[in-house]
């Protein structure tokens, strides 16, 4: 309930800090006021154990996100309630519901203004919905989606929060849609299914399955998530402020103790006796992208810079931390960070063959998982990369894999492919008309467009503003010619470059012949020639540094219960979302498009459950 305005509970220095003070003193810090200028440390030692990075290619880390704020003592408001959610976002709004219809006080907090509130991303995986069962889509076992998954991962995440998804998807995914109609149901669009004739289900042993739910209509996710809200506040036990933003956590002998926040009249004084921080990463502050992907940081050049579409500063991070958590000790995940951004476009044309400014191929260009194809690219240098395709290229070009920044190989987006090569041929032999603009401009777009996060062209993948999409893919320009000799002179390759350049192509072929790639190790199936002319190419110009989200930064354990610095859970404190620790491994990875939202919204009410069992213990 709320309290008369300006009462105080007294809340001391050390309450606030908690165990979260060894951090404080770690990074040289005097008190609890954070420092006047960003402080700049070369090794800092936090109370998690965790020690920065000394430098990147630009210097050292910047560090004073550590620095916990000041102790507030005048407050405008004061609430008390059993619970807590900071983050309107899937995992927040999820957890929220769970604990109110559990019987729970909860109250969630969201800096977005309710007026203007939109959910980021269109689309999710699900194991099994009943709407998707409905259509047809193929049943998955949650045991097999396991077992791929954490071998994709190379068996880094939590294999408790992994289960936890799979064995959850179905159940968390049908409560999720329940409160929606019919009709807004009939809306929804499944991305890759059914299935084209050559669309792959495996590749080199790994598997995929193109079992989401997309919305992309006039039922989107906002309108998803308010739906939930509303079965939320059925309850009489859920309460939503918009417009309010986490300041820090109250500690009190290592406990949750409530959580202090802020909107237009000031500060607000929550009493709770736990905490779930779901505020959707720090892809807005540079300093703290630095700190958790140092490996992406050091790999930068000259006028690259770690950038995200997410504003979100890291926050709920930061709370976690200020309150003793342990921050994640590897490089956390972004979504298309090392995949699909280096270089970007590249990745979504995956049968052609890749060679670099020397005229030689460098990797293998139909690695099954589209977010780890471009892990190479990132120590290259950034000079224009080049991706060779024949005449058959409209039939390669669909064996395709439902995945994030897949390519829908429709009947309409296999003709748009083929009209960009003739446009190109035509150029080149100087027969090309202009077509109408409109016209041109509806061709262009749907072959610039795969549809790894739901089959809908244009925008951005699942984490990003707009769903849809498939990675930072813009316009492909062909070049076509007749010869490949001819088709390396257009692209200004002379000398021993050319001659690598032919010469790679010819090897290629002869790999493709024999049925085993000797260079990269590329599957079978997926072995296209280039040898009937025309000839074409897209050239791509590496760009590194931009993510759509972040994917992670506090450790927990298989509760989402987050952890100290000797791996005990601190009571009442939760990490869900993308504030959430090894849920991915090192790379976001998909073997169903939208696995970040679904990851969000099946753990978002896991949470809430074990929320509840702790209140109840």
């Amino acid at each position: 309930m709320e309290k008369e305005m300006g009462t105080q509970n007294g809340i001391s220095r050390r309450a606030f800090l908690g165990i979260g003070a060894v951090a404080a003193v770690a990074a040289g810090l005097s008190g609890c006021a954070p420092q006047s200028q960003g402080s700049t440390t070369n090794t800092s030692l936090s109370s998690s154990g965790s020690a920065a990075p000394t430098d990147t290619n630009a210097g050292a880390v910047d560090t004073s996100w550590m620095n916990p704020p000041a102790e507030v003592t005048d407050f405008a408001k004061e609430y008390e309630c059993d619970v807590v959610v900071a983050g309107h976002g899937f995992a927040g709004i999820t957890a929220a519901r769970e604990i109110a219809e559990e019987g729970k006080h909860v109250i969630l907090i969201e800096k977005q203004p309710e007026e203007s509130y939109a959910a980021t991303g269109n689309e999710f995986a699900s194991l099994n919905a009943a709407v998707l069962q409905e259509r047809g889509v193929p049943h998955i076992d949650p045991v097999e989606f396991y077992q791929n998954f954490m071998k994709i991962t190379a068996n880094q995440p939590n294999p408790s929060l992994v289960m936890a998804f799979a064995q959850n998807s179905e159940a968390n995914s049908n409560w999720y849609l329940d409160h929606l109609t019919e009709e807004e149901l009939s809306t929804m669009t499944t991305a890759f299914f059914p299935p084209t004739e050559h669309q792959l289900s495996e590749l080199s042993g790994i598997k995929f399955w193109p079992s989401v739910c997309s919305f992309y209509g006039g039922c989107n996710q906002t309108r998803i998530q308010m739906s939930n809200q509303e079965a939320a506040e059925d309850t009489g036990n859920a309460e939503f402020l918009f417009g309010t933003t986490a300041e820090y956590v109250i500690m009190e002998d290592g406990a949750v103790a409530g959580i202090v926040a802020s909107d237009s009249d000031g500060y607000i004084k929550f009493t709770c006796k736990a905490v779930v921080l779901a505020c959707g990463g720090m892809g807005g502050n540079p300093d703290m992208m630095a700190y958790f992907m140092p490996d992406m940081a050091r790999a930068l050049t000259e006028g690259e810079n770690l950038t995200s579409m997410s504003a979100n500063d890291g926050r709920g991070v930061q709370m976690a931390y200020w309150a003793g958590a342990h921050l994640e000790t590897t490089p956390i995940p972004g979504m298309n960070m090392k995949g699909l951004s280096v270089p970007g476009k590249m990745n979504c044309l995956p049968q052609a063959v890749w060679l670099d400014e020397n005229g030689q191929r460098f990797c293998n260009e139909f690695y099954p998982t589209a977010e780890q194809r471009g892990y190479q690219t990132a120590y290259m240098s950034r000079q224009t990369k080049y991706a060779v395709v024949d005449n058959n290229f409209p039939t390669y070009r669909q064996y395709t894999i439902p995945q994030h920044a897949g390519f829908d190989a429709t009947e309409a987006n296999i003709q748009s492919l083929r009209d960009a090569l003739d446009e190109a041929y035509a150029k080149f032999n100087g027969t090309y008309v202009e077509p109408a603009e409109d016209e041109s401009a509806q061709n262009t777009a749907m072959e610039a467009a795969p549809s790894g996060e739901g089959g809908a062209p244009a925008g951005g993948p699942e984490g990003g503003p707009g769903g849809g999409g498939g990675g930072p893919m813009t316009d492909a320009e062909y070049i076509a010619d007749d010869t490949l000799e001819g088709l390396a002179s257009q692209l200004g390759l002379t000398g021993e470059a050319a001659t690598n350049f032919v010469e790679s192509i010819n090897q290629w072929n002869t790999f493709c012949e024999n049925g085993v790639d000797e260079q990269f190790g590329r599957a079978t199936e997926v072995l296209f020639p280039v040898n009937t002319p025309p000839y074409y190419a897209v050239k791509f110009d590496p760009a590194l540094g931009e993510t759509m989200v972040t994917m992670g930064g506090i450790l927990t354990d298989g509760k989402q219960n987050a952890v100290d610095k000797d791996y005990n859970p601190i009571p009442g404190l939760y990490m869900s979302g993308n504030d959430c620790g090894r849920r991915f491994g090192y790379e976001y990875v998909t073997p169903i498009p939208g696995c970040s939202l679904a990851f969000a919204l099946v753990l978002g009410r896991e949470c809430g459950k074990h929320v509840v069992e702790f209140l109840e213990s």
